[in-house]
This record gives structure tokens, sequence and C-alpha cells, in this order.
């Protein structure tokens, strides 16, 4: 089954991140906790867990894009599914 992955709410003040780069790449497993990507607020660099357990499957916003939390950034299911 595929999941979304989507930026959780990282404080009050951290409602527009941008993402710096991608810890996993497409076909690598994730694990639940496990970082994922990193993406910067109006306060530090932080990084994001994977809320899921699965293989990434799609990345939807590349580093250099800014985002808002709930905001989609990425599929997780099993290995050979199709988005």
């Amino acid at each position: 089954m595929t999941i979304e992955i989507r930026l959780p709410a990282l404080g009050q003040t951290a409602d527009e991140m941008e993402i710096i780069l991608w810890h996993k790449q497409i076909g690598d497993k994730v694990s639940i906790a496990e970082p994922l990507l990193v993406v910067e607020t109006d306060k530090a660099q932080v990084d994001v867990e994977s809320p899921e357990e699965g293989v990434l499957l799609k990345i939807v916003a590349e580093p250099g894009t800014v985002l808002n939390t709930g905001d989609l950034v990425a599929y997780v299911g099993n290995e050979g599914e199709i988005i």
C-alpha cells in the first residue's frame, strides 16, 4: 500500500520549510523514525524522520523546494509498487 509522507509540524513558528537534502534515494528501504530528509526552518536545520516503514517510491519535493507543514514530500510503500 502506498503511503503519502507529509512534512510534520516542527514547532509553533516553523510553518514554512526548505528542503535541504534527502538522506534516502528512490528505491532505498526506510524504517520508522529513521532520518529521511533535512529541512531548514527560520531557526535551524532539522532531520525529518520517516513516520512509515517501506521503500521510498517517489520524491515529490526536491532540495531547494519551500513547503509548508502538511505538504506532500514523498511516497513510501512496498518494493515494486507503482504510483
